[in-house]
């Protein structure tokens, strides 16, 4: 099975902790998880609450497709409050999406995985225009419906 797969079979709303690798903060996060029209992927809106922060409490949030292509693999389509512009990942190896030919204003991945039903690990990799992305926000959700 695909994580597309495994996100079709196991829609609904996921809460959980995000950390920010090398770090004691913290947030709650959130996903939900619903399928595309034809069972061709699923939607994520994600967010991270943060009341430590009291000047920006919703450290992010994204809307994000990710959804099979007809030639085969699958891509990650992000917009989120970091850029005015949507991320367009492809998968390269399984639950892993690197940035395609498209770019991003700065170097980023995506890995997403379901070590068992219910449970959803989402990782951001990311870094400065220029640099390499590194693994900086690691989500980790159990599905509450």
């Amino acid at each position: 099975m695909t994580i597309v797969d495994d996100l079709l079979a196991h829609p609904g709303v996921y809460v959980g902790i995000d950390a920010l690798t090398d770090s004691d903060q913290r947030g709650a996060a959130r996903i939900v998880v619903a399928a595309l029209p034809g069972g061709a992927g699923v939607t994520l809106d994600y967010e991270v609450l943060n009341p430590s922060n009291p000047d920006r409490v919703r450290g992010h949030i994204e809307h994000t497709m990710l959804a099979r292509t007809h030639g085969g693999g699958s891509v990650m389509v992000i917009g989120h409050d970091h850029a005015d512009s949507v991320a367009i990942l492809r998968e390269t190896e399984p639950g892993t999406f690197e940035l395609g030919s498209e770019g991003s204003p700065f170097p980023m991945k995506v890995l997403v995985s379901m070590p068992e039903p219910g449970v959803l690990r989402h990782s951001w990799w990311y870094g400065r225009p220029g640099g390499e992305a590194v693994e900086r926000d690691v989500a980790e959700l159990r599905r509450i419906s």
